[in-house]
């Protein structure tokens, strides 16, 4: 016996797979990458925070240092020297004293610039690495008077150098003491003065 087979052409179903999964926008990289940013954010934060307070605490001991050598009659050759060494011990507080208020005034301001590709670091971080004074950072009320006293305070051991230097013209040894005071005072003054501009400040450059 022949039986007859019937044929039936049946379509299967295509079989749906899934897509594969895409990225998300933050991935766990991108996560880990911005809590390290974040914790440098904060530890930068906060040794430029102590930069700026020691610095703070530098001037103001060598304020009291001046008041107390204005008691004594020092011989010109000591004054001479030790005016040197507190004029180079300001130029230092007041160098900390700039840079840590560039690094405040950097993580403070929004990047306004597209940054390269190939460089991972915030637009604050540039301006911070560059040691430029970003753009429109500018002092509050304390700073100001914080770089003022360093102004004054380098205006006033200025005057006690030209006295020196104008009682012992002679004295090659004072001389020197008193030329390297000079430009530590004429340094601070400058520092103090690009931290707010050219006009920030109504003292006269030496």
């Amino acid at each position: 016996m022949i039986v007859g087979s019937h044929l039936v052409s049946i379509q299967s179903a295509p079989v749906e797979r899934p897509a594969p999964a895409r990225a998300s926008v933050d991935t766990p990289a991108q996560d880990d990458a911005s809590d390290a940013l974040a914790k440098l954010d904060n530890f930068v934060e906060s040794a430029a925070l102590s930069r700026k307070a020691f610095a703070e605490d530098r001037l103001k001991h060598l304020k009291e240092q001046m008041n107390t050598l204005a008691l004594f009659n020092l011989a010109p050759g000591f004054l001479a020297g030790h005016t040197a060494r507190m004029a180079k011990e300001l130029e230092s507080a007041a160098t900390d004293f700039a840079t840590a208020f560039k690094t405040l005034a950097g993580l403070e301001q929004p990047s306004k610039m597209e940054q390269p590709a190939d460089n991972p670091l915030p637009a604050a971080y540039l301006d911070i690495l560059s040691e430029t004074t970003p753009v429109n950072a500018r002092l509050n009320t304390q700073d100001m008077e914080t770089a003022a006293s360093f102004m004054d305070t380098a205006y006033q051991l200025r005057s006690v150098v030209e006295m020196i230097s104008a009682e012992s013209p002679d004295d090659a040894r004072l001389q020197w003491s008193t030329d390297s005071a000079r430009d530590s005072t004429s340094r601070v003054s400058s520092i103090m003065a690009r931290l707010e501009g050219p006009s920030g400040f109504n003292k006269v450059f030496w």
